[in-house]
């Protein structure tokens, strides 16, 4: 060998391979580099030693320094374990990943959350509700992903995410020094590869063993993932405060678009508010939340992401929250909480979410997207406003009416006034309210029908009539023995037959006819029409024939439609189909056969006479012309509620009219001294189904067909 001998290194990067792992062996400064040597690099040993020898010594040498290295890398993570334990766990993590080869696969990853909202249609396909929790997820794609959004969440959070292996030691050293010198957690040292990993694999506690966990992981993560896919899983993930989870959400809940669309500024305002997205959120402190995007606009220059000019173009847009006022020259809007409950028709949206919450749970509701298509028809529902806002004119609250129409071959709703005004009440009159309200006479249409199912009575039976009429085997002493007439029993009406009795809504002869036919029975019949708040199986007296149970506007309409749908029980449903995400049907009933609650003869004769009510009886107000119409009046005790519930083959209507603080009596209304069910509610439902079936065919009732034989 030319030259003075000397011990040269093997300070090469030699590739070290196996079936899951790559790495670069470190320069070991125990050794020096031959600045002579040009040939092949070779450990030199003194000239006299033979060859066998200088094997032998080379061997055990590189025992001794394999060993030396092994004990200097534990030795390196005890004492980097100790330096940095105090200041942050994260050095152990980094320590053990940097300096030691831990074997393991990735774990199974959590399911992804998903929050969807669910949307409400009406019938013609307009958007009247959405249905969500607080938190939001939208689904993107990473094509979706603008390169300006990517850059702004790099420079903000993890500067060295595209050179790293998933652990920055820099950054751990940083934040480490930072923390130490402020006494508390100023800054954090995980990469977007750890964060990603922690919201993916593992819990939010916040322990040593957790963080080392961690940073394994993102390690192993990154051999296992391009950086693409790590930080576009990282951005469809990460919590952006407001309930919004990933930037898909986070892009419409805070500016109304989808992430592609996203402004420079907008994108520093996101990138901004992941490091504390409650504190940081433009909704809940737009200037902490401005000067989290002006940081991240400088970040982004100084790492030469973004050109002075673009700087400058941006830096002027400061964030102004849309419910603040007029907007300034120059502004990055940020919008509202995004839109929850009903935005049209709230009585009838808040019913529609109230049976899907029960009956699909508020998972699946809130959560998965569904597409949720309604029976509501607006041009219909906006009739019927009508019709009850001209009711109510020169009225105030607590003075209120409500209308629900069915459709009687579907059992769909059609229309739902509930209330005069959503924002002063969100009680549901159409649904009943609380309790419900006493119907008044319209309950006689089932009296009636029940006495004709036992096939002992016909309309043309005749009944005593007198003013007033004692309950037999009743106590004097007792109250309700005695039942009165509308006009206080003051006129007699001697013989009359069951057609007449009705048009005239005489109580004395429903009274008997309850009797005659069974009171049981009559509610087991209320019970199969769908007036479902009366149990058939609990004890009722006379009463229940005069309407002293409490019943709701809806379920008085579904029972009416049951006579106009030929004894065939539609329950009425304000729900039309509901699909998943996938399109998916969860829910139909667009094809809905029903129940036959009636014989055929039973409903047509009911409908035969209940035509004469309006005809020539207490319903005289609800005539349409040529078109014709059944239904009944109803007035409660003392007048505290006021009903008319009718219908034409095509539609049944139920309007009731009370007040809901307290029993009052409906007197001196707009000129009526005593309302009745045949004065305002009678005229609120003509005007009403006048204006609803303008233009379509009139259809007339089938005749009246048999009655069941006599028992």
């Amino acid at each position: 060998d030319a030259g003075p001998s000397r011990w040269v290194n093997v300070d090469f990067h030699r590739r070290v391979s196996d079936d899951t792992d790559h790495r670069a062996t470190k320069r070991d400064d125990n050794f020096r580099i031959s600045q002579r040597h040009h040939g092949p690099r070779k450990l030199t040993m003194a000239r006299s030693r033979s060859r066998s020898h200088r094997h032998q010594r080379r061997a055990r040498s590189s025992r001794i320094w394999r060993s030396a290295r092994l004990g200097t890398k534990f030795a390196l993570v005890i004492a980097t374990t100790m330096l940095l334990l105090p200041v942050t766990a994260g050095g152990v993590a980094v320590a053990t990943i940097l300096f030691a080869r831990l074997p393991g696969n990735l774990p199974e990853q959590k399911p992804a959350y998903e929050a969807l909202p669910s949307s409400v249609f009406d019938a013609r396909g307009n958007l009247i509700g959405v249905f969500r929790e607080f938190d939001l997820t939208v689904p993107i794609t990473q094509q979706d992903v603008p390169q300006i959004l990517k850059d702004a969440v790099v420079a903000s959070e993890d500067r060295r995410f595209w050179t790293h292996r998933g652990v920055d030691v820099t950054g751990i050293g940083r934040a480490a020094w930072a923390n130490y010198q402020s006494g508390g957690t100023v800054q954090g040292g995980s990469t977007i590869t750890q964060q990603y990993v922690k919201n993916a694999y593992l819990s939010g506690e916040r322990t040593v063993s957790r963080k080392l966990r961690e940073a394994v992981l993102a390690t192993q993560l990154e051999r296992h993932m391009t950086k693409q896919e790590i930080l576009f899983n990282y951005l469809n993930t990460v919590y952006f405060g407001s309930g919004t989870y990933g930037v898909g959400a986070a892009a419409a809940s805070y500016f109304g678009k989808p992430i592609n669309q996203l402004t420079l500024s907008e994108a520093a305002t996101l990138a901004g508010i992941i490091p504390a997205p409650t504190d940081y959120s433009p909704r809940v402190n737009p200037k902490v939340s401005e000067e989290r995007r002006e940081v991240v606009l400088a970040e982004m220059l100084g790492q030469g992401l973004i050109s002075q000019t673009q700087f400058d173009e941006a830096r002027p847009l400061e964030i102004w929250r849309v419910t603040d006022g007029p907007k300034p020259a120059k502004a990055t809007p940020v919008l509202g909480p995004p839109p929850k409950g009903a935005l049209a028709y709230p009585y009838f949206v808040d019913w529609i979410e109230q049976q899907l919450l029960a009956r699909l749970g508020p998972a699946k509701l809130y959560r998965s997207g569904l597409r949720i298509e309604t029976t509501i028809v607006p041009e219909l529902q906006a009739k019927a406003e009508a019709a009850i806002k001209k009711s109510l004119a020169g009225t105030e609250a607590p003075l209120d009416m409500a209308l629900v129409t069915v459709e009687p071959a579907t059992g769909l709703v059609k229309a739902m006034v509930s209330g005069r005004d959503y924002n002063q009440s969100q009680v549901n009159l159409g649904t009943g309210g609380t309790l419900g309200f006493q119907p008044g006479s319209s309950f006689k249409a089932f009296v009636l029908a029940a006495a004709l199912e036992t096939g002992n009575i016909n309309p043309e039976t005749k009944y005593d009539a007198p003013g007033k009429y004692k309950v037999p085997n009743c106590d004097e002493g007792s109250e309700g023995c005695w039942v009165y007439n509308y006009d206080g029993g003051a006129t007699n009406y001697g013989k009359m037959t069951l057609r007449a009795a009705t048009a005239q809504s005489l109580n004395t002869v429903y009274a008997q006819l309850v009797l005659d036919s069974g009171i049981q029975h009559t509610a087991e019949v209320a019970n199969r029409l769908g007036i479902k708040s009366i149990d058939p199986q609990a004890s009722h007296g006379v009463s229940l024939a005069l309407g002293a149970e409490e019943v709701s506007p809806l379920e008085m309409a579904g029972a009416y439609a049951t006579f106009a749908n030929l004894g065939v029980y539609q329950e009425p449903t304000g729900i039309l189909r509901v699909l998943d995400k996938s399109g998916n049907i969860l829910i139909d009933n667009s094809a809905r056969v029903g129940n036959r609650a009636l014989a055929l003869g039973v409903a047509t004769t009911v409908t035969d006479v209940l035509k004469g009510v309006v005809t020539g009886g207490t319903g005289v107000g609800a005539k349409l012309d040529k078109r014709p119409v059944a239904g009944k009046t109803g007035t409660a005790e003392d007048y505290r509620a006021a009903w008319f519930v009718g219908y034409t083959p095509q539609l049944s209507t139920a309007v009731w009219m009370g007040y809901v603080d307290a029993s009052r009596s409906l007197r001196n209304i707009n000129g009526v001294g005593a309302v009745t069910g045949g004065t305002i509610p009678t005229t609120a439902w003509a005007d009403f189904m006048r204006s609803a079936l303008e233009g379509t065919p009139i259809v007339e009732f089938p005749p009246p067909g048999p009655l069941p034989t006599p028992t």
